[in-house]
């Protein structure tokens, strides 16, 4: 038999709910408010409990209990759409848990005095706390060394082309509401340069909301082409949806518009030669 203090198991399974939460977000860029992954912690933390008493082999118990908890948190935390989104978030949820647990017992293994106080729950939350810190540094260090997710984007204003620095944000699903095409986002110092392209028939209004819980109304407008190069090539995209940014989009002027990645697939394109 063994002595199971619940408490502990619940304060546990929540601090590690909300670190695999945040790794996911950042992971797949989704928008989640703090009190959305509070909640979605909570949700884990409670769930494992209650299936800590089904009185059912393990194997059961992650098939009946574990694997629709996760699904539940994975969409009350990223409110996603779409059973193939939330089954996605809900599987980087599992490989970040099993990473995670997976270090945490290699290092109770390999450091002696950690495996000593292996029961105590504050070395536990420390342990946690730092596995996390390591996944967070690599997920940074990957993000800034992408230099393939920069694309190079001219767009014509009638006398001359304007030229930006594109990032390609897997985690931008943002669309126009009423014909559903993605939509790229430039800065706002950017349109001082496009006012001859923003005409009041190809004018927009396009709702959006963001990881760090902003959301409002952006005016976008339809532009008749842009030319993206990539591998090489320069490309004509017609009739594409452009979002005037409410402020920075770059904290270091890295670049200057993010890309809905469907639009490299959905928008029309021409070889355009460079």
């Amino acid at each position: 038999m063994y002595e199971i203090y619940i408490e502990r198991v619940f304060i546990i399974n929540l601090v590690l709910n909300i670190f695999i939460l945040i790794l996911t977000a950042k992971t797949l860029k989704l928008s989640a408010t703090r009190l959305r992954i509070l909640a979605g912690g909570i949700i884990g933390a409670l769930g494992y409990c209650l299936t800590l008493l089904l009185p059912v082999t393990y194997t059961v118990k992650v098939l009946v209990g574990l694997v629709p908890v996760s699904v539940f948190m994975a969409k009350v935390t990223f409110n996603s759409q779409g059973i193939k989104n939330i089954l996605r978030q809900t599987g980087f949820l599992f490989v970040y848990a099993f990473l995670i647990g997976g270090l945490m017992l290699f290092l109770q293994r390999q450091i002696p005095i950690i495996g000593l106080y292996a029961d105590k729950v504050w070395l536990i939350l420390v342990l946690a706390y730092a596995v996390y810190a390591g996944l967070n540094f690599l997920l940074k260090w990957h993000k800034q060394n992408r230099e393939d997710d920069f694309l190079k984007v001219s767009i014509p204003n009638g006398v001359n082309e304007v030229i930006v620095t594109a990032l390609v944000d897997t985690g931008n699903g943002l669309v126009e509401p009423i014909s559903k095409k993605p939509v790229a986002i430039l800065d706002e110092t950017v349109w001082e340069e496009l006012k001859s392209l923003m005409k009041p028939e190809k004018t927009k209004v396009i709702p959006y909301h963001n990881i760090s819980k902003t959301h409002g109304l952006m005016t976008g407008y339809e532009i008749g082409e842009i030319f993206i190069e990539k591998s090489g090539q320069r490309e004509k995209y017609e009739n594409v949806i452009v979002a005037i940014s409410p402020g920075k989009i770059s904290r270091n002027n890295k670049y200057q518009m993010i890309l809905n990645p469907q639009i490299l697939t959905k928008t029309s394109a021409k070889a355009a030669g460079i």
